[in-house]
């Protein structure tokens, strides 16, 4: 990471996401951006800028939309009901292919990784996703290989994570990924959110 470029971060919201897939990486992401001495920038989108009602009945107010410059260095795409809807959305599985060409670092939660699935972004790889979806992930798309058991999955340039609080999980991994262990266990503490490096089963390809 250059640290004299912001590395922008960008969390995903959209009807009917599972608010804690969303807010919990925020939540730990943002908490880096307070202690860290990097320029980290974290923002919330949605696809077209408007305000969404959440599975549980929460709204959000993101700070724009998915597609507003520049384009994030990370994208954190949760899960929930509405991921049935983005999973045939065509025009948002080209987003996220063209992210992915982009460079940017692309991190699921819970389903949202049947979303990257769908998009082609996880044929060949592992990938994991909430318990309740694997039989489903497994029929779907028999070309990734589907993992049970990890907290997250990291292939490098995507990384999937389990269900709803494995979120947070994650994304302390990809703060000890981008920066190290020390600033990762530090905002684990600000949390009060037990958490190891060594605590889940990770899969990492290459980054």
């Amino acid at each position: 990471m250059n640290d004299a470029i912001p590395y922008r971060i960008t969390v995903l919201l959209f009807e009917a996401v599972e608010e804690l897939d969303a807010v919990g990486p925020w939540e730990t992401l943002r908490f880096w951006q307070e202690l860290t001495e990097r320029d980290v920038v974290v923002r919330t989108a949605s696809i077209d800028g408007r305000s969404v009602r959440c599975g549980l009945g929460l709204t959000f107010t993101p700070d724009g939309a998915i597609d507003d410059e520049p384009r994030p260095d990370l994208l954190i795409h949760p899960g929930g009901a509405g991921v049935e809807i983005l999973r045939e959305d065509q025009t948002h599985l080209s987003r996220l292919r063209s992210f992915a060409a982009d460079g940017t670092l692309l991190a699921s939660v819970c389903n949202g990784s049947l979303v990257f699935a769908a998009a082609g972004l996880l044929a060949g790889l592992p990938a994991t996703s909430h318990w309740s979806e694997i039989d489903g992930f497994v029929s779907r798309h028999p070309d990734v290989d589907v993992r049970t058991g990890p907290r997250w999955v990291d292939t490098g340039q995507i990384v999937t994570s389990a269900g709803v609080a494995a979120g947070i999980d994650m994304a302390l991994h990809l703060i000890d990924r981008l920066e190290g262990v020390d600033i990762a266990q530090k905002v684990s503490h600000v949390l009060e959110y037990p958490w190891s490096p060594e605590a889940s089963t990770t899969v990492v390809t290459e980054k």
